[in-house]
């Protein structure tokens, strides 16, 4: 588990030693302002006031010790220090910060519990050349396809630890993400959406000790021993009702011996289904699946975890526990605004993009520390916390206060102000996951 120390420590060696040296590499000068201050007030300028542009940049520059114009401020917007904010926010995601296991007996039955995905930024045409895009259709406009920044993060819910953002084209699949070089340890739980369905790297998951827990993809194929499995016939046809059943998937049953649990749903969720599949045909200009159309029925689940391990119940909260990681970068996107800017310059949109990346991952070793161990914590009013509370970081930072003190008093002022009470409908994923049953 991780200390305030230890990220103390970690605070001080990537905004002082790293971004002096990346600084370096990168060729850039320090004019007026020491590349730590920089550091410091684009990252932390940002994570207090999201929607900062120079003037209030160089107003929070005051805090700093440092006395900028707005004007000073914006000429630091080059390709140079955006080079160097990536190099920065890449050494960052190597610095792991875990917390204690969070109190949730579900969670704890795994080494870990993994929820992946990705999400995309867009970006201005002029940044094609930095980051691809998937290029435009009738419906959307090339000047909004031609560049776009696919964010891809891996998040244990069990400890907390962060793995990413790794950046990388936004027309590059999800599964060529640099999280692929990474294993994930012996008996944790992956959680992925239908994206990163591909058979070798499952069995590889499998056969390294990992479970994981998924949608099934319409269209692959099912099979029952040597029958093949006709998915309409076998599915329960009543609401409410649900299938446990052991089965391989794929032509040459590249999949063995794994669960398939499945649930009829009610016909206004069937309908919503359907209604989100044909607009995302539309959208892409593709044909709609009938199967597809079909099986929005029911909700389909894959897992290779044994029902000894994970009830028929259980898998569905798991399930929707996956959504955690959406609602992190809704947080990070409605919260610490990622994809807004008010430029139309392509260095400043970049640097700013980078910065509040950076701002994105110190908010979340803050939140770890100071409120993981409340398994009904809400990240929304404790980011609110964070961020009102930047000036004391700033006076650790500056070495007015012992930084660890500073970082304690932030962690005090969360802690008891941000649990998520119990509610009669619709329970919040945490209250699921205690009571090991998905919403009524």
């Amino acid at each position: 588990m991780t200390s305030i120390t230890q990220v103390s420590s970690q605070l001080r060696t990537l905004f002082e030693y790293e971004a002096q040296k990346l600084g370096r590499a990168a060729g850039l000068r320090e004019r007026g302002i020491r590349l730590p201050q920089l550091a410091y007030l684009l990252v932390l300028g940002w994570l207090q006031q999201p929607s900062a542009g120079p003037s209030a940049l160089a107003r929070f520059a005051g805090s700093l010790g440092v006395t900028m114009t707005k004007q000073e401020v914006d000429g630091h917007f080059t390709q140079k220090t955006a080079d160097w904010l990536l190099a920065l926010l890449r050494r960052a995601v190597l610095l792991v910060v875990t917390a204690k296991a969070v109190p949730l007996p579900l969670l704890q039955r795994f080494s870990a519990v993994l929820v992946e995905d990705g999400s995309t930024i867009q970006l201005p045409a002029s940044l094609r050349e930095v980051w691809q895009g998937c290029g435009g259709n009738k419906t959307t406009s090339y000047s909004k396809a031609a560049s776009s920044l696919k964010l891809t993060v891996r998040w244990d819910l069990l400890k907390g630890t962060l793995f990413g953002p790794f950046l990388q084209d936004g027309k590059q699949h999800d599964l060529n993400s640099a999280l692929r070089e990474q294993d994930m340890p012996k008996g944790s739980l992956w959680i992925a959406d239908q994206g990163y369905w591909n058979y070798k790297e499952l069995a590889r998951l499998v056969n390294r000790g990992v479970h994981f827990l998924m949608r099934l993809k319409p269209g692959l194929l099912v099979w029952e021993g040597k029958r093949r499995v006709d998915l309409l016939q076998q599915l329960p046809q009543v609401v409410g009702q649900r299938l446990d059943m052991l089965i391989d998937i794929g032509a040459s049953h590249q999949l063995h011996g794994v669960r398939l649990l499945a649930e009829r749903v009610p016909d206004e969720v069937k309908i919503k289904r359907q209604e989100r599949i044909q607009e995302y045909a539309r959208t892409h200009q593709k044909p709609v699946n009938p199967l597809t159309m079909e099986l929005a029925a029911w909700t389909m689940i894959v897992t290779s975890a044994p029902a000894s391990l994970i009830s028929l119940d259980e898998a569905f909260v798991f399930l929707r526990a996956r959504w955690q990681i959406e609602l992190l970068f809704k947080l990070w996107k409605s919260g610490g605004l990622l994809d807004e800017w008010q430029s139309v310059k392509p260095w400043r949109i970049l640097c700013e993009v980078y910065a509040k990346l950076l701002a994105l991952v110190v908010q979340h070793w803050l939140l770890l520390l100071s409120c993981w161990d409340d398994p009904h914590h809400s990240f929304t009013a404790v980011s609110e916390i964070v961020r009102h509370h930047v000036p004391i970081l700033v006076l650790g930072l500056r070495r007015v206060l012992p930084l660890d003190t500073a970082i304690q008093l932030l962690t005090l002022a969360v802690k008891g102000a941000t649990s998520i009470p119990a509610r009669s409908t619709r329970m919040s994923i945490s209250h699921c996951l205690l009571g090991g049953s998905g919403p009524p």
